[in-house]
């Protein structure tokens, strides 16, 4: 069997050329129509490109009988033989077309459909490859965009979603990416190297909590003894709370502790804040003194000596007030065993918590409180200026009521600030 392509402007002008070439028993095996460059490449122009087949030795016996031609079709209706009368002997019927091989065409096609099958499979593995590389994109660019450079993290998937956590929680990405290591170091011993990479995330969050809680110095409430004078000193910027939280400690004591307690201020600066204070004072029925001179606040310690506790109230000014910083310092010096409570807001922004922190160390604060926790919705700082300062975290003021907005630092409360489990933590 001889097979060629032949092109041509029309359908009847590619017949003719099939007819001239191939003879009359050539059948046409597929047309198509195309388009090429026309003459002189002005533009293009369509041609029909049509694939004939003839048996060759088919074709010299049929034309010895002296067969119709019919280019492998059936006649025309308006040849002579569709004209003759019905009464005249039929034509003899043209010899059947040559049987086509169709094994090599059956092989092409199932291994046409194995092609298929095998990229159906790929596409379902790239999808899935594709949909996990969009999601670490999509991480790390949150990641870059909080300020760590990709490149610094040798983290498996889900510890690195929980640093991101932490980093949206507005702790220092130096911070947040030395914690996670910890806490990958932790897994890793525990289940050994290969298993950190693929933790269970609920997993790799209890633990990084873990990490946390240990991170966090606490300390113990201010403690009492009887038959001694406990003396504690709240200072700190204006308007991070002290004279709120110095009622919220002596509500506490005398209250719920049924201890003696008295106040002192040494604010004189704001007149509100002396008339704040005294409305707290006639509330819990404990006494008030102002105290005006390093000789004031003598005279007053001797006067409390049988209180268990003397709360001292400082005046707020900014930290950048080195003056009014020098004499609050001679003030504290003179007391003996103080406990000072450096005073901040966790609404302020990190850096400069940082910087107000340095300002207050010539006051040798011992602990840290932080307040307004109600009017933030991210605690990183808490644990950023816990890191850099390097003081135990004393109490955490949670709103304005009296004393119930108080309360006692714990490693625990602060891990559920920084990283919140959302589901019951199992111990």
């Amino acid at each position: 069997m001889r097979v060629k392509t032949f092109e041509a402007g029309s359908m009847q002008d590619a017949l003719d050329v099939v007819k001239k070439d191939m003879g009359e028993e050539a059948f046409i095996l597929s047309t198509r129509t195309r388009r090429r460059p026309a003459a002189l490449g002005l533009g293009e122009e369509s041609v029909i490109e049509v694939t004939a087949a003839v048996d060759e030795a088919q074709a010299g016996a049929t034309l010895a009988a002296g067969a119709p031609l019919t280019y492998g079709l059936r006649a025309p209706l308006d040849t002579p033989a569709a004209r003759r009368p019905a009464r005249a002997p039929a034509p003899p019927a043209p010899p059947p077309a040559p049987a086509m091989d169709l094994q090599p065409l059956r092989r092409e096609l199932l291994e046409i459909k194995g092609a298929v099958a095998a990229l159906k499979d790929n596409d379902l593995r790239n999808a899935s490859i594709l949909k996990e590389l969009d999601q670490m994109k999509a991480l790390l660019s949150r990641i870059q965009r909080q300020g760590m450079p990709p490149a610094q993290l040798h983290l498996p998937p889900s510890l690195l979603e929980l640093y991101g956590d932490l980093v949206a929680n507005d702790v220092e990405p130096l911070i947040a990416l030395r914690l996670c290591e910890y806490a990958q170091r932790a897994l890793t011993d525990q289940d050994g190297d290969g298993s950190a990479g693929a933790v269970d995330p609920e997993r790799a969050r209890l633990f990084l909590r873990r990490v946390i809680a240990d991170f966090i110095p606490v300390a113990p409430p201010i403690q009492l003894e009887p038959g001694k004078m406990r003396v504690a000193a709240l200072v700190g910027p204006t308007g991070v709370g002290k004279t709120t939280t110095v009622a919220k400690l002596a509500a506490y004591a005398q209250l719920h502790l049924k201890q003696k307690v008295a106040l002192l201020t040494l604010d004189t600066y704001r007149m509100a804040a002396v008339d704040q204070l005294q409305q707290y004072a006639q509330i819990l029925q404990v006494p008030l003194h102002v105290a005006l001179t390093v000789e004031d606040l003598r005279s007053a310690l001797r006067f409390y000596q049988d209180r268990a506790l003397v709360l001292i109230d400082t005046p707020g000014h900014s930290p950048k007030d080195t003056e009014t910083l020098n004499q609050l310092r001679g003030l504290l010096d003179e007391l003996p065993e103080v406990e000072t409570h450096l005073v901040l807001s966790a609404t302020t922004k990190p850096r400069d918590l940082t910087e107000i922190a340095a300002r207050y160390e010539p006051l040798h604060p011992t602990r840290l409180l932080f307040t307004k926790l109600d009017e933030t919705s991210t605690y990183g700082p808490i644990l950023s200026t816990l890191a850099r300062v390097k003081r135990p975290l004393s109490y955490l003021g949670t709103g304005q009521e009296v004393p119930e907005a108080l309360e006692l630092a714990t490693s625990r409360r602060v891990a559920d600030l920084i990283l919140p489990m959302p589901t019951k933590e199992a111990e």
